[in-house]
């Protein structure tokens, strides 16, 4: 039976879904399909990370079943092919309504906590300015330095599925469903103390992000003042635009495929921990984020490990293969 151990999943996707139906209900705002559009800071199609990760996985696998030492059987590749695909479909469905709901942010909660967290990045200024001379140094060797901020966290998304799931899939669904949950988490974060970023004070030393940023920060004022009619006109062609800096979902779940990536000890791992580490850098160095977004976003991610581990602790190593049999119905 497909996702057979994990119908919690899908329950709890609905139930997010549930949650994103209300809040527009209540306020009025519609969801918005979304147009062609970049990933904000690299100019790549928002829709590449998820494409390449299914149309890889489906291109190892087939490989798998005739290379190897343990070839899978046609059987075995179609009964996890039919759980990943079922995840992967499931994470999309979740970012979408998760867009959908940091668009809203300014119409739920037009307050902003800027100049509050500006202030700790200028009593932290040593942190920052040591994030800023860690880029600057590094960026000398760096090829096309400022794309990397988004790429890594795109390459490091696909990598980390791929080789969990054409791996030993030890710790495959528990690198899924924290992602999972913690998107979920994110924009209803978002809406408790809301902000933009750094940016808006001072540039940072990534020009790509910088005219990123504001553009973004322009669809921002936009939709602060135009509210729902706004959002319902013109929120499709802006759907990877909305901004939010309280917390960073980025750092956090990087930290999440790093976890798991260290847990399964993934070949990816080292990949994983060095993306992991320029990500932190560049959210600062960049102005994306300021000081205080890093440990709430880790905070975060803690939540949804902590959750994952709880829900999924039936569901490894020994129990891959039980799985597999069910799904095969051995």
């Amino acid at each position: 039976m497909p996702l057979s151990g994990l119908a919690f999943v899908p329950m709890m996707a609905l139930g997010f879904v549930a949650i994103a139906v209300t809040i527009s209900s209540l306020e009025n705002i519609p969801f918005t399909v979304p147009m062609p559009g970049n990933i904000p800071g690299l100019k790549t199609n928002y829709w590449v990370p998820p494409i390449a990760a299914a149309l890889g996985y489906f291109v190892l696998q087939v490989m798998a079943r005739f290379i190897g030492a343990e070839k899978k059987t046609w059987r075995e590749i179609a009964a996890h092919a039919v759980n990943d695909y079922l995840l992967l479909g499931i994470f999309i469905g979740v970012i979408y309504v998760h867009f959908n709901m940091k668009m809203w942010v300014p119409v739920i909660n037009p307050s902003l906590h800027d100049q509050e967290y500006f202030g700790i990045d200028q009593a932290l200024r040593p942190v920052v300015d040591l994030f800023i001379w860690l880029r600057m140094g590094i960026g000398q060797f760096l090829p096309a330095v400022d794309i990397w901020y988004q790429a890594a966290f795109m390459a490091i998304f696909v990598l980390s599925f791929l080789a969990h799931a054409l791996g030993r899939r030890l710790w495959h669904y528990h690198n899924m469903v924290a992602l999972v949950i913690f998107e979920m988490l994110g924009p209803l974060a978002y809406f408790v103390r809301p902000a933009v970023g750094p940016f808006i004070y001072e540039p940072g030393v990534n020009k790509m992000a910088t005219d990123a940023e504001l553009h973004m920060y322009d669809v921002y004022q936009q939709v602060r003042e135009g509210g729902a009619a706004w959002i319902a006109q013109h929120g499709g062609q802006f759907f990877a635009q909305p901004l939010a800096a309280m917390p960073s979902l980025h750092v956090g779940a990087s930290f999440i495929m790093l976890y798991y990536a260290v847990k399964a000890r993934l070949w990816v791992a080292p990949v994983t921990a060095i993306a992991f580490f320029w990500i932190v850098i560049e959210s600062v160095a960049s102005r994306w984020h300021y000081l205080i977004d890093l440990p709430v976003g880790l905070l975060l991610a803690a939540i949804a490990i902590t959750a994952t581990n709880h829900l999924c602790r039936g569901i490894r190593g020994e129990d891959r293969q039980a799985m597999t049999h069910l799904a095969l119905g051995r």
